[in-house]
Formats: C-alpha cells, sequence, structure tokens
C-alpha cells in the first residue's frame, strides 16, 4: 500500500497549492472565477482517488493472502506495553531510564500517515473522547519527517480552509465526497480485519497499540460518516422549499452520482452503531 503514496502526497500537495493560489487571487467569486485553479483542484482529487483505489485494492488484497485464525499465534509479539494487562506496571529496562518503568504503545495502525494525510487534508474533526486522545499519541511514534509534514498538511489546510472551498460547487464536493468516502472504505476494511481477526477470536480487551479494542476503530470510522452525511445534506441533498443555488439539473446530476454511496454511508453508520453497541454489552464494557 505504501508504495502507491508518491502520487497520493502529490495529490494532497497539489490540491492545497490550487486553493491557496485561489485565496491569493482577488475575486467575488473564487469558483466561477478560477477556471485553471478549479481544473488543478479537480486534477488533484482525482488524482487522489485514483491513488486510494490501489491502495484499497491492496487491502482488499489481505483477506486471499493471510488466515484469520493463525493471527492470534503471533499477535502476542506485536503488543506493546501502555494499557495492557501483561504489563500493568509497565516495563523497566535495567541500565536505561534510570530503571524507571516505561510505556510504549505497540504496532498500530494508527502508526502510519497515509489517513492521517488525509484526515488533515479534509479537515476531518474528531470527537472530543479519550479515544481521540489516543490517536494524537500515536503520532509521536512516526518518524520526524512524517510528523513535520502531517503538521503541515494539517495547519495549511485549516488556514485556506480546503473543506469550505471544495464544497463551493457540487462537481467538487462530488470529488471532495469520494474522497473521503474512500477514507471511510479504508477505515470500514479495517473494523472488518479487526473484528474477524481479533474481536471474534479472543476476549482480550485491548488492541495491540493499547486502544480498546471494540471502540477505537468505530469511533475514527463514526466521525468520516458523520462529516459525509453533513456534507450531502447541506451541499446536495435536495431541500424543500429551498431556492438551489447554481444549474439546478447540474446539482441533481451530481447529486445521483452519490447517492448509492451514501446511501451505502447511512446504512453502515447504523450496522457500526448496532455492532459496537452488541460487543459492547457481550464484553462488558
Amino acid at each position: 500500500m505504501v508504495s502507491h503514496t508518491g502520487p497520493l502526497v502529490k495529490g494532497v500537495v497539489d490540491a492545497l497549492h490550487a486553493i491557496e493560489t485561489a485565496h491569493s487571487t482577488p475575486t467575488s467569486d473564487m469558483t466561477s472565477s478560477h477556471p485553471t485553479i478549479n481544473t488543478t483542484l479537480k486534477s488533484s482529487l482525482n488524482s487522489i482517488l485514483t491513488t486510494m483505489t490501489a491502495i484499497e485494492s491492496n487491502m482488499q488484497a489481505m483477506w486471499s493472502q493471510s488466515k484469520p485464525a493463525d493471527y492470534t499465534a503471533y499477535r502476542t509479539f506485536i503488543f506493546g506495553i501502555t494499557s495492557q494487562p501483561l504489563f500493568p506496571d509497565g516495563v523497566v529496562y535495567e541500565g536505561c531510564f534510570h530503571n524507571k518503568p516505561q510505556h510504549y504503545r505497540g504496532e498500530s495502525g494508527a502508526n502510519d500517515s497515509i489517513i492521517p494525510l488525509l484526515d488533515h487534508l479534509c479537515e476531518i474533526p474528531m470527537p472530543e473522547t479519550p479515544l481521540t486522545k489516543i490517536l494524537h499519541e500515536f503520532r509521536a511514534y512516526r518518524p520526524l519527517p512524517h510528523r513535520e509534514f502531517l503538521t503541515y498538511i494539517r495547519e495549511k489546510s485549516e488556514e485556506i480552509g480546503v473543506q469550505n472551498y471544495a464544497v463551493q460547487d457540487s462537481e467538487t464536493a462530488v470529488l471532495f465526497l469520494r474522497t473521503l468516502n474512500h477514507i471511510r472504505s479504508f477505515r470500514w476494511r479495517h473494523w472488518l480485519f479487526a473484528r474477524e481477526y481479533i474481536i471474534r477470536r479472543t476476549p482480550h480487551p485491548t488492541a495491540t497499540g493499547g486502544s480498546p479494542i471494540v471502540t477505537w476503530l468505530p469511533n475514527q470510522l463514526a466521525a468520516v460518516m458523520e462529516l459525509m452525511v453533513k456534507i450531502y445534506d447541506a451541499h446536495l441533498a435536495p431541500k424543500e422549499g429551498v431556492a438551489v443555488v447554481g444549474n439546478e439539473d447540474l446539482i441533481a446530476s451530481h447529486r445521483k452520482q452519490v447517492e448509492p454511496m451514501m446511501e451505502l454511508v447511512r446504512d453502515q453508520k447504523e450496522k457500526l452503531a448496532r455492532e459496537v453497541e452488541r460487543w459492547c454489552q457481550e464484553r462488558g464494557v
């Protein structure tokens, strides 16, 4: 999956540059008065979509290249120390850190930079929960250049308002929604992996990184779904008694492109909530 990230990074940087250029060019209507800029933005988003399709294709292949029943045989060896019942008081590395117990997190998909890159570009608001705090803690485990680059993307996206700019016309809003949908799809697959490889096969309460195994992934997955529904409802869904801004036929055409996707999102959103509630009840958490 990581081998495809060159075009992904370029697509993200090009998208930021296009929007930043639009902001620096005086105009009364950013979207309609910058055809070249908007063409660049749409091209950048399409590049991101193409790359994420390749990445997810590789991710999907994991089902055919591995055996869920065998995962627990070696899972213990990638556990960390933080929040693990095996190490309630941490681990002392003799002769290091003044012999004080250390608490390190173990292997986690949150250590990777692919999805956080898109999280920051799309300005996905994560809920204020202890689970999100864990997500932030994982940032410290990435290489310094990754941390610095992701911080730059997050700050620049917020500064120029990527999300607000991307929804100013229905065509770009569709591309933005599809970008969010890849984040959802990636996280949904990750949830399915966790469910089939781990949750169904062991009562151990924590993931290898030390996060709660049942609620950790749904915390981020639900945030993406919430944003998708919010954007669709605000910018593409028909509203009774509200005048349409722009070409009504064009907006309706764009709406039709994403309606099946949004139906899936709403169904998965409800299904996820039911699954998490059931697993929590069964495990007493």
